[in-house]
């Protein structure tokens, strides 16, 4: 594989491309927009496991003339049950940049609040999935669970799906390609990113790790919610919100505080490898690359 600055330095601008429709379920959803294609599943990140989803999601729509839709709840479950920050590998704006970039149309974002984590999972189906999207087909995971106490998997959806009449395609587990055959999942990239194995990570995304970076009041700030790799001096490149490459910069992290000198219009950065993971205390002074 080659090495992330390599592939970054060859990669070309990306061209702006279309945003997916986000629709929270309140109202009608646009006829165009119904008897989508829909990937069922927590796709944060959408490392290679996802992707083989949204491979096998893409050839059963262009096969069917059918839209693509993707599930993505607001909040994220693990923080509206447990008050979790710091977990997501994408942020929201990142997430939707990498959706819009896949190719799907519809993102379907329902609130996820008491209410909705406490609906019986047939009711899931028949009031999502059937009356508001009247959808043609999933695509998921074998171990998708959903519903009250995640009582609803793939036996159900398929069983519905015949009564509904939607079909259900399921993709088994994927597994990284190195000696050790990893399985690829979101638990593992974020294991990998916590302990500073940017590569090891960057091996499951398909891509280099990336987050989403903003200037606050007193600098340059991440999201709460965005995981982060260890404190340490990293190489960084910095992208615009549309992905346009701005330079790459040296950045110092320490206790979730980044410093770099970033260009203007900075929107996220894409991550290399840790110069020294657990230095960053010697701060951008005694750093030698410059900023």
């Amino acid at each position: 594989m080659r090495h992330s600055a390599d592939m970054v330095a060859m990669e070309q601008d990306r061209f702006v491309v279309q945003a997916p429709v986000v629709h929270d379920g309140a109202g009608a959803l646009p006829d165009e927009l119904r008897g989508s294609v829909l990937l069922l599943g927590n796709f944060d990140g959408l490392h290679l496991g996802h992707q083989a989803l949204l491979a096998l999601a893409s050839r059963w729509s262009r096969r069917t003339g059918s839209p693509l839709a993707i599930l993505q709840f607001d909040p994220h479950p693990r923080h509206h049950f447990r008050g979790e920050q710091g977990f997501l590998i994408s942020g929201k704006a990142l997430q939707s940049r990498l959706l819009a970039e896949a190719g799907i149309d519809l993102i379907y974002a329902p609130v996820f609040d008491a209410q909705f984590a406490g609906q019986p999972a047939e009711s899931f189906v028949l009031d999502h999935l059937v009356a508001r999207l009247g959808i043609s087909a999933v695509v998921t995971g074998a171990d998708f669970r959903f519903g009250q106490f995640r009582a609803g998997d793939v036996p159900l959806l398929q069983a519905m799906g015949r009564m509904c009449g939607f079909a259900t395609h399921v993709v088994g587990d994927c597994r990284d390609r190195g000696e050790e055959g990893v399985r690829i999942s979101s638990s593992q990239v974020r294991q990998f990113i916590r302990s500073g194995r940017l590569d090891e990570a960057e091996r499951l995304l398909g891509r280099p790790f990336e987050t989403t970076i903003e200037a606050g009041p007193t600098g340059w700030q991440f999201d709460v919610m965005q995981i982060l790799p260890p404190d340490g001096i990293f190489m960084v490149e910095a992208r615009e919100a549309a992905g346009r490459r701005l330079g790459r910069r040296t950045l110092v992290l320490k206790g979730r505080r980044p410093e770099a000198r970033l260009p203007a219009g900075t929107s996220t950065l894409l991550w290399h490898a840790a110069a020294s993971v657990g230095a960053a205390e010697t701060g951008l002074k005694r750093t030698e690359n410059g900023l």
